[in-house]
């Protein structure tokens, strides 16, 4: 029987906050643009991944070729493929759509993972995941105002990308979680994070430099003053080595033990982290959609923790 801790609880919702602090960030670097951003971000923490790979070269022996490309893999699907499939489908669908349907993917980690481990019962786990997908869309909600999209093929093309996202996600999020406690012989989770960051960084940086001269082009030459540069180069160190590199780190560790039934609903914080974390910078209180959306995530969550308590498969430590 699979057994968990307060620890790796709390390893998860500090994961989901550090990956929060993506939906700030676009906005805090302005007037640079957003795929400076990612570009750098995504290098940093490939580099992080290099860093390691080589420091810790002795962990190579216990790995097999095909578990190497199996991480590299995860961290270009998880990474490369859910960014550019983001990416397209906001513009083609708009940032609304685009948030309810690749922002579900936690709710797709809880069933797929459910089906793989067979843990919680179905009625527990829909009851959760409806009210976080019923959170999740009110917190949108707020992006709505204004927005009007016309269904279009483009439009159609741009929610099919929302899916894919989506899909991406849970790939990412399941197969990991499996590996981690299936596999025999796996290296530390140090060195695994590492692989799964060369696999990002050498996906998601390489995509992102393609398109990196046209973003230089058509960014204000204020971007490249010392104060908004310097504010950029911040943002590209926390978000890839604090966002990427260690709350991925810590979410393959608490995913060694956590059921993925439990990990989606933990996962779907990041929308709650998110928002809070917009409010603070907008410097402005919660709408009734946040606020009420916040407290079904919230509500959801502690359904699943509440049975996983009462099975008595939390342990101290």
């Amino acid at each position: 029987m699979l057994d968990f801790s307060r620890g790796d609880i709390i390893a998860a919702l500090v994961a989901s906050f550090l990956w929060s602090f993506a939906y700030i960030g676009p906005t805090a670097v302005q007037p640079a643009g957003e795929l400076l951003l990612v570009a750098g971000r995504y290098i940093v923490f490939g580099l992080c991944g290099i860093f390691v790979l080589y420091v810790d070269r002795e962990e190579m022996k216990k790995v097999s070729l095909r578990r190497i490309l199996f991480a590299l893999h995860l961290g270009v699907i998880g990474y490369l493929v859910f960014y550019i499939a983001v990416s397209y489908a906001v513009t083609f669908s708009g940032g609304f759509v685009t948030a309810i349907i690749a922002g579900s993917a936690p709710i797709g980690i809880a069933a797929v993972g459910n089906i793989l481990e067979r843990r919680t019962p179905w009625g527990v786990l829909l009851s959760s995941v409806t009210l976080i997908f019923i959170g999740i869309y009110s917190i949108s909600l707020t992006q709505s105002a204004g927005e009007s999209p016309h269904y279009t093929a483009l439009s159609i093309f741009g929610i099919s990308l929302a899916l894919l996202a989506s899909a991406t996600w849970t790939y990412f999020v399941v197969l990991n979680a499996h590996a981690q406690r299936t596999w025999v012989g796996l290296p530390t989770t140090r060195y695994w994070t590492a692989l799964v960051a060369v696999g990002a960084g050498a996906g998601s940086g390489s995509g992102s430099l393609l398109l990196l001269p046209m973003a230089l082009i058509s960014t204000p030459a204020a971007t490249f003053s010392p104060i908004i540069f310097g504010n950029l180069l911040l943002w590209i160190l926390g978000l890839g080595f604090i966002g990427s590199w260690y709350g991925t780190y810590i979410w393959v560790r608490a995913a060694q033990r956590l059921p993925a039934a439990l990990a989606g609903p933990l996962l779907a914080t990041e929308a709650i982290f998110g928002a809070i974390l917009s409010l603070i910078w907008e410097q402005r209180l919660p709408t009734s959609f946040e606020a009420f959306g916040s407290f079904l995530i919230i509500l959801g969550v502690v359904l699943c923790l509440y049975y996983e308590l009462r099975k008595g498969r939390l342990r101290e430590v």
